[in-house]
């Protein structure tokens, strides 16, 4: 026999089989007082009440969105308005300070400008050059109304011109004549004839430009009352000289730069 059999039989021994049998008999109790203690009634409630505070938030959230919109809604309304008077505001001041519009008046810049034609005109920081076409204003110039014509010369410039050949001098020299593409050009610009009319300017005699004023001719050579009008126009004064013509509005067939 083995050492652990005989230790099973020592214990056995040493139990009463009377009280074994007992022990075995008697029903097993458990104690669940703690577990009760412990576990409490649950209160099962309805779940209609979440469903209404779900359904007044969504109403709130609803309003303050609708009202977010709206506010949203006049404020681009202002916005846009805003714009347009700014928008308004720069085109009056465009057109009052820097610059205007102006119609030709008459056939005087043929083939270069045509009678009715819508020019932009600027004197922003403009400073007269040789070949630019200008406006000119005054009331003792051609009744006052504005004309539109060439410049050739120059404060300081000695001016001739050969009526019979029709060709300009510019402090000595010939201004380059040309035919291309059917045109006469003059200096690198359009003229529709040769210089023949004289008006009142003697033929082959040198003038000199005064300070501060131009000689000005127009592109329609025997067609334009100009510089060599001196009753009437004659040199021009600076001052006379309402802005430089930069772009053409109208006919569209002419819109472009000058």
């Amino acid at each position: 026999m083995s050492e652990e059999e005989k230790d099973l039989n020592e214990t056995m021994e040493a139990i009463d089989p009377e009280e074994y049998k007992k022990m075995l008999q008697q029903p097993k109790e458990q104690d669940h007082s703690d577990l009760e203690d412990i576990i409490t009634p649950i209160e099962v409630k309805s779940t209609r009440h979440l469903q209404i505070q779900q359904e007044q938030l969504e109403k709130e959230k609803a309003k303050e969105n609708a009202a977010k919109n709206a506010h949203t809604a006049v404020n681009e309304v202002y916005d846009w308005f805003e714009s347009l008077l700014m928008a308004v505001v720069f085109i009056v001041l465009l057109f009052t300070f820097i610059i205007r519009v102006n119609t030709v008046d008459g056939g005087s810049m043929t083939p270069t400008l045509q009678n009715g034609q819508k020019l932009v005109v600027t004197d922003l920081f403009y400073t007269p050059s040789y070949n630019d076409i200008v406006i000119i204003q005054a009331a003792k110039l051609d009744g006052g109304k504005p004309i539109v014509k060439r410049i050739i010369g120059l404060p300081g410039d000695t001016v001739m011109i050969d009526f019979e050949a029709g060709l300009v001098y510019r402090n000595g020299e010939q201004l380059p004549v040309e035919t291309k593409e059917g045109y006469l050009f003059e200096d690198g610009h359009k003229i529709n004839s040769y210089t023949n009319r004289n008006i009142e300017m003697l033929s082959k005699t040198e003038y000199t430009v005064p300070e501060n004023c131009y000689f000005v001719l127009g592109d329609n050579r025997n067609g334009s009352k100009d510089s060599r009008a001196f009753s009437s126009i004659g040199f021009v004064d600076g001052n006379y000289i309402a802005g430089r013509a930069i772009f053409s509005l109208f006919p569209f067939s002419t819109f472009g730069t000058v």
